[in-house]
């Protein structure tokens, strides 16, 4: 590794994270990679990082590191947290311990609320919101990552007003590799990670509790009809918090859905693993602020939550006493 240059750090070898490295990689960035599964760690060890689908790479010169531990001695410039974003609980007590005030934490996650979250713990300029806009699997066997789709560009945001130089700069620097990102204030950022939910919202827990791919639902026309109601709730809750998107919303929306892959959502994957879910931060977000205003209509939300809160629970990763009471309360 460069004694010259920070690297940037990556926590979660999923495939969200592994694509992201192999695009910090093109552009000549010092890597590091956060991992926890051994059999992942053993992968990208044996093979680096493989990409295939929309983009064929293979990316060797990433350092694994297998704990969070690890990190104190790197003081990397930036560390991008791409877990689920449940995951923040457990993980943010340990950053406090490693992380210094020169790294910049950017959540590269799903949903609203996790730069929050992590700003609970570190001061919020040192927190920053990615908003992905590309989506992937990992052969479980192979390690092998497929990149499934990207709709360009990302956004990078501050939480603050205006735009951070270190945010500018990491959007510049994946933009020189051919993934093109934005670096947007924080104004921008907040309505920007609202729109993105609500396109998650449309379909992720519509396929997961039904078992068809995103362009299956796009298709068959009942679910797609499933989907614009969710659209058109979430674009509700959104203006009732003051965010419009203009006239065209739901038509830019439902173009966006339509360029999606034909595959199942991570969340699907979740169920089937028996782990937790990020409905939360998605349709269960939207349906608690929703909520918050009268004459709001989340019916659709209310009943995706529900129904993915039912297969947590029968898994067992969740409770009954763990219900939220914006279900419970109705």
């Amino acid at each position: 590794m460069p004694v010259d240059k920070k690297p940037i750090a990556i926590l979660g070898a999923g495939a969200v994270g592994s694509i992201l490295a192999a695009n910090f990689a093109k552009a000549d960035q010092s890597l590091l990679l956060i991992e926890a599964a051994p059999k992942r760690c053993e992968q990208v060890e044996a093979n680096g990082i493989r990409i295939v689908g929309q983009d064929n790479t293979t990316t060797r010169s990433i350092k694994i590191l297998r704990s969070l531990e690890e990190l104190k001695e790197y003081r990397p410039e930036a560390l991008f947290l791409c877990t689920k974003t449940w995951a923040l609980k457990s993980i943010l007590p340990q950053l406090v311990k490693v992380v210094g005030p020169e790294t910049l934490l950017v959540s590269f996650q799903n949903g609203i609320g996790p730069e929050d979250e992590i700003a609970e713990f570190f001061p919020p300029e040192q927190v920053a919101r990615g908003i992905v806009n590309y989506a992937g699997g990992i052969n479980e066997e192979t390690g092998e990552v497929t990149q499934n789709w990207f709709n360009p560009p990302n956004f990078i945001g501050s939480l603050g007003e205006g735009t951070s130089t270190r945010v500018e700069k990491l959007a510049d620097t994946l933009s020189r590799a051919d993934f093109p990102t934005l670096s947007l204030p924080g104004h921008e950022t907040k309505k920007r990670v609202f729109f993105k939910t609500i396109l998650n919202s449309a379909l992720n827990a519509l396929c997961a509790s039904s078992g068809i791919t995103m362009r299956q639902a796009m298709s068959y026309q009942h679910t797609r009809s499933l989907a614009r109601i969710l659209i058109r709730e979430g674009l509700s809750v959104a203006s009732s918090v003051g965010y419009n998107y203009g006239e065209t919303a739901m038509d830019t929306c439902m173009k966006y859905l339509d360029e999606g892959g034909d595959h199942l959502p991570s969340m699907w994957t979740d169920l089937q693993r028996g782990a937790p879910t990020e409905i939360e931060h998605i349709n269960g977000k939207i349906v608690k602020i929703g909520l918050m205003f009268k004459n709001i209509d989340v019916d659709a939300n209310i009943f995706f939550t529900s129904m993915i809160i039912t297969q947590e629970i029968k898994s067992g990763v969740r409770k009954q006493s763990e219900i939220p009471g914006y279900l419970t309360h109705i």
